[in-house]
């Protein structure tokens, strides 16, 4: 299994079994209060909200993600029509956290 089938079925797994907040606004408020514990974003998501996002993940402690595909694909992965470039992880679910380490950019 590629690296790109195992963070897909990692992020579809935890969709299904936990909590998680979709979107530029609501990652970006929830990142603020504290209440994520990890951020998802896309190889190809705008840089102004990438580095907004990214600067409030590092003051608040919160670990980044860097899903491989672009933001079609993640929004597809989701079963969503539309794109999706920023995916905010309240709850992991039924995943262990050591499977998540792997793919961590921070």
């Amino acid at each position: 299994m590629s690296s790109r089938e195992s963070i897909d079925n990692i992020i579809r797994h935890i969709t299904r079994t936990g909590k998680v907040i979709i979107g530029f606004n609501q990652t970006l408020k929830y990142v603020k209060l504290g209440k994520l514990r990890y951020i998802v974003t896309t190889s190809n998501a705008p840089e102004s909200m990438k580095s907004d996002i990214l600067y409030y993940a590092r003051l608040s402690g919160v670990p980044v993600l860097e899903y491989p595909g672009t933001n079609r694909d993640l929004g597809a992965l989701l079963g969503k029509p539309y794109s999706i470039a920023f995916l905010g992880i309240i709850d992991l679910g039924q995943v262990s956290e050591d499977m998540l380490k792997a793919f961590l950019k921070m």
